[in-house]
């Protein structure tokens, strides 16, 4: 692949991050087709050398999970299984694929071309949670929010809900505000594979996290930007040449953290809160997966999902969760 061709294949990356949640297309109920669909084809872009026999193993652990599913899991909805096992297979075969394959390296000197398109997807998706919560706190509502979610995946109808009743939340171009978070730090941690300082970058990034109003979006950023700093002033030499920085850096930080200090321990006491989305995504599922793990008939097939969450009746805001998207619980409901 000659070298002009390469850079406009990693130009895909920052484009895959900014339309990932908006919908093409879609099979069944379950099964929405979007530019992440294809990405085992654009992976192909990307491939230096592979390991056959990686992709095997890979493939054969997630053919062994589909049959143990099908064989012990009970049926709560046959018409969605197959658009839901499509996408656990097609899930198997990204992460076969990232595992075994080597990827191909652009020259340093070409970084700062991909970082622009990276600063531009940062730009619009923080300029338009900007506008959302502009709106929302002049109007009390968001018609901008609205209008976006008939064209992506699954509507995020329960965080317009939540505004209604005085909530403060953004979603950009993605369906709810704790996965805007993590496509912002996704871009961030992308961004610092370059090894540039970015600190404009980084400043529009956590203010996008902010505006998503995603409290494990916010923990998620300080931890890693806490270990970023650690990793690059607790060593001998940095400390000996970088102490006043270091110092600086860290005291700017502890006095962000101070001034959201509100925030954190409202969030903190939201996961005793039923309704909330921290409990319903941590607290809440727990009963579900106390069930999978003490009952026999605990293991659900795929297609299920929904139903066997709803039966729970759990609240996600005002209406009952009908599914969960954390993946340690889904891996204990689906395999255990």
């Amino acid at each position: 692949m000659s070298r002009s061709i390469r850079i406009c294949s990693y130009l895909l990356l920052p484009l895959i991050y900014l339309l990932v949640n908006v919908k093409i297309a879609q099979l069944g109920e379950s099964f929405p087709i979007t530019i992440v669909t294809f990405l085992p084809l654009l992976l192909l872009l990307f491939v230096e050398r592979i390991s056959v026999k990686k992709l095997m193993i890979a493939l054969g652990i997630g053919a062994g999970l589909t049959a143990f599913n099908f064989l012990f899991g009970q049926s709560l909805n046959a018409g969605k299984y197959v658009t839901s096992t499509m996408l656990f297979v097609y899930i198997v075969v990204i992460i076969g694929m990232v595992w075994s394959i080597r990827f191909k390296t652009i020259s340093a000197h070409n970084h700062r071309k991909i970082l622009r398109f990276f600063y531009l997807v940062v730009g619009i998706v923080v300029a338009l949670a900007a506008v959302e919560m502009a709106q929302i706190i002049l109007t009390g509502g968001s018609s901008i929010m609205e209008g976006i979610s008939k064209y992506l995946i699954y509507s995020n109808s329960y965080v317009l809900n939540f505004i209604k009743f005085g909530g403060k939340r953004t979603t950009a171009l993605y369906f709810e505000p704790a996965f805007f978070a993590l496509a912002l730090i996704s871009i961030w941690l992308s961004i610092k594979q370059f090894g540039i300082k970015t600190p404009k970058s980084d400043a529009m990034i956590l203010a996008g996290i902010i505006l998503s109003g995603s409290f494990s979006g916010v923990m998620t950023f300080i931890l890693f930007y806490l270990l970023e700093w650690a990793f690059q002033y607790l060593n001998k030499d940095a400390i000996k040449k970088k102490l006043p920085l270091a110092l600086v850096s860290l005291t700017l930080f502890l006095v962000g953290v101070i001034i959201a200090f509100p925030y954190i321990a409202t969030r903190l006491g939201d996961l005793g809160t039923e309704g909330s989305s921290s409990y319903y995504r941590i607290v809440g599922p727990l009963v579900m997966v106390g069930y999978s793990l003490t009952h026999i008939d605990g293991v659900v097939r795929f297609g299920s999902l929904y139903e066997y969450v709803a039966s729970f009746g759990i609240f996600n805001g005002a209406d009952v969760g009908k599914t969960i998207d954390n993946g340690l619980y889904l891996l204990i409901i689906y395999f255990s």
